[in-house]
C-alpha cells in the first residue's frame, strides 16, 4: 500500500471540461461540484433531492436524477450532451447507506413474508451498473466526435470513477447490503478497468472513503472521535476523485482515511499469489487468459 502525493496544481487541466457526476446536492458530491466549478470545469450533476440554491456558477446544472432508474440515468447524460456537445468524465457518487434490520424478523413468520427494504441495492449497486453503461456510451461518442478537434476542444481522455468504502475492503456486521454493494463495485471496477482502457480507451478507477463527514455518518462519526479513529472531511474525498481524473491513472483503487490517500489495489495483486496460494493463483490467470476480455458474452461494444 503506497500513499498517493496528489498534485492539486495538476487539477488546472481540468478547466473546460465536462464532468457528470450523481449524488452530488451534499456531502462529498457537493464538494467535488465546487472545486470542479472553482477550477473553471462545466459540471453536470445529478440527485434526488434539489439544492436548497441554485447551483452558484453558470457553468453549473441540476438534473433531478433517480440512479435506481435506468431512464433518469440516461436523461442526466442526454442533457449533458445536449447543454455541451461532449462529456469528459463521469463519477458514479450517489449511494445511500442501510435501510431496516435485515435478519430483524423476530419469533413470528409473518414479518419474514415482508422483504426487506432494498434501497441500498439499488442505488449503491444497480445504479452504479445503469451509470458505467450509459457513460461508456457518451464517453465513447465524445472522443468519437472531439479525438480530431483543435487545441482546447480536442478531446483525447475519458475517465469513470466509482465510488467504494472502506465497507469494500472490511467486515461490517449491520451494515449487510451497504457492504455487498460496495464490495459489488470492485467487482464492477476490476471486470472494467483494463477491458474498457483497451476497447474503448476509457479509464476506470475506484475511490474507496473511510467514514467522511457527511450526513450520512451523523450517527456513527462520534464512535470514531471517541475511539481515536481517523475520518476524512468531504473535500479530502473530491481531491481524491479529481486526482483520479486528472491524473491519467487507470486502473488504480484509491483508499481515502484521515486526508490521506493510499493506492490499495496494486498492492492487493501483487500478494494474491501468497493469499490464494500460488497453485490456485495460477490456475485463476489461467481462467482469466481462457476467457480473454470476455468476447464470447459481449459481442461487439460494449455488449449485445
Amino acid at each position: 500500500m503506497s500513499v498517493v502525493q496528489i498534485d492539486t496544481e495538476a487539477f488546472s487541466s481540468l478547466e473546460r471540461k465536462v464532468v457528470v457526476i450523481t449524488g452530488a446536492t451534499t456531502g462529498i458530491g457537493a464538494a467535488t461540484v465546487t472545486k470542479l466549478a472553482g477550477l473553471g470545469a462545466s459540471v453536470v450533476f445529478g440527485d434526488i433531492k434539489a439544492p436548497e440554491q441554485p447551483p452558484a456558477s453558470n457553468h453549473v446544472t441540476f438534473v433531478h436524477t433517480d440512479v435506481a432508474s435506468y431512464a433518469s440515468v440516461l436523461n442526466l447524460f442526454k442533457q449533458a450532451w445536449q447543454l455541451h456537445g461532449r462529456i469528459d468524465y463521469a463519477i458514479s457518487n450517489a449511494a445511500v447507506v442501510e435501510t431496516g434490520k435485515l435478519f430483524a424478523t423476530g419469533d413470528d413468520d409473518a414479518a419474514i413474508e415482508e422483504p426487506p427494504p432494498s434501497l441500498a441495492l439499488d442505488i449503491n449497486l444497480k445504479g452504479s451498473v445503469f451509470f458505467t453503461r450509459v457513460a461508456v456510451h457518451y464517453l465513447r461518442k465524445s472522443l468519437a466526435h472531439h479525438r480530431d478537434a483543435n487545441g482546447d476542444t480536442a478531446q483525447e481522455d475519458a475517465s469513470i470513477v466509482l465510488v467504494g468504502s472502506i465497507a469494500s475492503l472490511g467486515e461490517f456486521p449491520g451494515l449487510f447490503q451497504y457492504s455487498a454493494t460496495k464490495q459489488g463495485i470492485m467487482g464492477l471496477f476490476r471486470s472494467t478497468k483494463d477491458y474498457l482502457q483497451e476497447t474503448e480507451g476509457i479509464r476506470v478507477n475506484a475511490v474507496l472513503p473511510n467514514s467522511t463527514r457527511t450526513q450520512m455518518v451523523a450517527g456513527v462519526i462520534d464512535l470514531y472521535d471517541a475511539n481515536g479513529l481517523p475520518s476524512n472531511d468531504p473535500e479530502d474525498v473530491a481531491d481524491a476523485f479529481l486526482h483520479a481524473l486528472s491524473s491519467r491513472i487507470s486502473g488504480e483503487a484509491l483508499y481515502v482515511t484521515g486526508a490521506k490517500t493510499y493506492e490499495v489495489e496494486k498492492s492487493l495483486t501483487r500478494v494474491k499469489g501468497a493469499w490464494l496460494g500460488q497453485e490456485l493463483y495460477d490456475e485463476l490467470l489461467g481462467c482469466q487468459r481462457a476467457l480473454g476480455r470476455g468476447d464470447n458474452w459481449t459481442k461487439g461494444k460494449g455488449g449485445e
